[in-house]
């Protein structure tokens, strides 16, 4: 296993599958998506994962079954005979998977008795949106709640009874809300697509220091203010603060094309084509995001069924293992 230095944390880049394990359901995906996209980079983004990664999944696919599934060049990928071969079982077996999970939740769906009210910080932000469209999915007979007031106001909704679930930064989570990191996301910088800085690959946080930044009110997110300052600091500069308030990337986006800003972020669900998203670097940002629940409720059906289904996402999309190829890549791709 290879292992990475991340933000001042080893975290595993990826793991290799042992010889004696068949293919796993994960790497059937992967394939599928590659072998009707024939492209690496469309693929990856309708997976959520970066390009490096996808394109390592498939070889080590390739040499678990000592074959070549895809034949590359620089312009174009398309299947091999045994590629060919194995893409209608293997869309059989995914189908077959999910016909099976489908079944299994149909018929615990009838224990459910009110809906699940969870804030996922952001709908137009990549994590909470990618796990709503996958819980409703999966459970389509639970009727979702969804609301957006951050993290600050979800703690003491959590607490008095009001929320049962909520995503966000856990730094000011109490010790008797339990807290579950679900994904580590390196931060990038969103901007307008003419900004001097997206000229840049990657954006080292020190440049930052020129350019005012658009942030949430510490009434509302705290911990977002304090995790943006906490970098700045290692690399040496002050937060110079945007004076206006913008809610949700589809506002922030607005100030953004004006060129009055710049926003450090976590992935956006549907960035815009005019606003542009860089790495940012020295030092890499890793925004744990956790999963808080309510004492009351962690036991309840709705809420046990979110925390299945969040816990396999995060497996499905390796949200756990940051890697260098996500930190140095391109940032307009979603990972």
């Amino acid at each position: 296993m290879a292992v990475g230095k991340v933000g001042g944390t080893d975290h595993a880049w990826w793991v290799k599958l042992p010889v004696d394990m068949g293919p796993e359901l994960k790497h059937l995906r992967y394939f599928v998506a590659v072998a009707e996209d024939l492209s690496f980079s469309g693929a990856a983004r309708r997976l959520y994962v970066s390009q490096q990664a996808l394109s390592r999944i498939i070889q080590q696919l390739e040499h678990q079954l000592g074959v070549k599934l895809f034949e590359r060049t620089t312009r174009s990928v398309r299947l091999t005979s045994a590629g060919q071969a194995m893409l209608g079982p293997a869309r059989q077996s995914i189908a077959a998977a999910e016909d099976a999970l489908k079944a299994a939740q149909r018929a615990g769906d009838d224990g459910y008795q009110r809906s699940l009210r969870v804030d996922i910080s952001s709908s137009g932000l990549q994590t909470g949106a990618v796990l709503l469209r996958h819980f409703r999915q999966l459970h389509p007979r639970i009727p979702v709640l969804q609301i957006e007031e951050g993290v600050t106001h979800g703690l003491v909704a959590l607490q008095e009874g009001r929320l049962d679930v909520l995503l966000g930064l856990a730094t000011h989570c109490p010790i008797e809300i339990r807290a579950e990191v679900i994904r580590r996301e390196t931060i990038i910088l969103g901007m307008a697509a003419d900004h001097p800085l997206a000229d840049l690959e990657v954006v080292p946080v020190a440049r930052l220091a020129d350019f005012e930044l658009l942030l949430p009110t510490e009434e509302v997110a705290v911990e977002w203010v304090e995790f943006v300052a906490q970098f700045c600091r290692q690399a040496g500069i002050r937060v110079r603060r945007w004076p206006g308030v913008t809610y949700g990337p589809h506002g922030a986006a607005d100030v953004l094309r004006e060129r009055l800003c710049v926003t450090p972020t976590t992935r956006w669900n549907e960035p815009p084509a005019d606003v542009v998203f860089r790495p940012l670097v020295e030092p890499v940002p890793v925004f744990s995001w956790a999963m808080m629940i309510a004492p009351a409720v962690e036991n309840t059906p709705q809420v046990r069924a979110f925390v299945e289904c969040t816990r396999l996402v995060a497996e499905q999309y390796d949200w756990l293992l940051p890697r260098e190829d996500d930190m140095f890549r391109g940032a307009d791709a979603t990972s």
